[in-house]
């Protein structure tokens, strides 16, 4: 009876741990993918080219970007699905297809 009174009290800690690891996980990646997403849009200036922007958003891993088409240009939103895509980079392209201006939000 000894035995079992032992086991039946290590396992609250055991799911306490188990879970703190699993929240530990989950928010290095979070962070990670807000680190990507803040650097590659400090990447794109002015007059960087649509080729760059979508070649660099290529070599993102936690991340992922759609592209709209309107009549003012074209508009690319580079977020992850960790935050729900609440954290963004909008990067707006002029007619002649180079960056007009980018915001990290």
């Amino acid at each position: 009876m000894g035995e079992e009174r032992g086991a039946v009290t290590k396992t609250p800690f055991l799911l306490a741990g188990l879970f703190l690891l699993m929240v530990g996980t989950y928010a290095f990646f979070v962070l990670s993918a807000r680190n990507e997403i803040y650097y590659l849009c400090g990447n794109f200036k002015s007059g960087v080219s649509y080729s760059s922007v979508v070649r660099q958003l290529d070599t993102a891993n936690l991340s992922d970007y759609k592209i709209e088409k309107s009549e003012q240009g074209k508009r690319v939103t580079h977020s992850s699905a960790l935050h729900l895509n609440l954290v963004r980079c909008e990067i707006t392209f002029a007619e002649d297809e180079k960056v007009s201006h980018a915001i990290y939000k």
